[in-house]
């Protein structure tokens, strides 16, 4: 599958409208998809790991984290409803979210947790996935400064170590359990 990315903001607006059109029809027919969640997980880890550790690069490392685990998050929230976009009717006939709009919960990984009502209560058993679950919400410790956030911020003192422990953690939890609710 082609996914969308700057080539294709490019080639739209580009002023040709031959491409214009191109792009409307594979869009349009879904052969282009516009958020690819499980690619944009596997893409952030695997950034993560390329970041060199020796360097400082613990920002980008966080932030990147946070990002792969909101991906990861947003794509079992569309499967766990059948749906393969938001703002779509939920087709999971058991969820009290049944026939209603799947909202982008944004940022919020908590949130994309708790619109998943039969993973947000096998998560809320394992207070270790919530713990290292906070930690990538907010790697820094202070609830001020989320993992979107840092980009605002220059460096940190923050161990690596710790925080590669609760994405390790919160990784290995969402790729064992995600057969459990799709």
């Amino acid at each position: 599958m082609i996914r969308k990315g700057h080539w294709v903001y490019w080639i739209a607006q580009s002023g040709n409208p031959a491409y214009a059109a191109v792009v409307d029809f594979l869009f349009y027919k879904h052969i282009i998809s516009m958020e690819d969640f499980a690619g944009a997980y596997l893409a952030r880890k695997n950034d993560i790991f390329a970041l060199p550790r020796d360097q400082n690069h613990t920002i980008a490392i966080f932030h990147l984290g946070g990002l792969a685990v909101e991906c990861c998050l947003k794509s079992l929230l569309l499967g766990y409803h059948k749906i393969n976009k938001f703002d779509k009717n939920s087709n999971r006939p058991k969820d009290s979210m049944y026939n209603q709009p799947v909202i982008n919960p944004s940022h919020g990984l908590f949130m994309a947790l708790k619109r998943m009502s039969d993973f947000h209560k096998k998560a809320k058993s394992d207070f270790q996935l919530l713990k290292h679950l906070q930690t990538i919400m907010y790697p820094l410790g202070s609830t001020d400064v989320d993992y979107i956030s840092l980009r605002y911020i220059p460096q940190t003192t923050k161990s690596q170590e710790d925080w590669q422990k609760s994405f390790d953690y919160v990784c290995g939890w969402l790729e064992k359990n995600e057969k459990t609710i799709l």
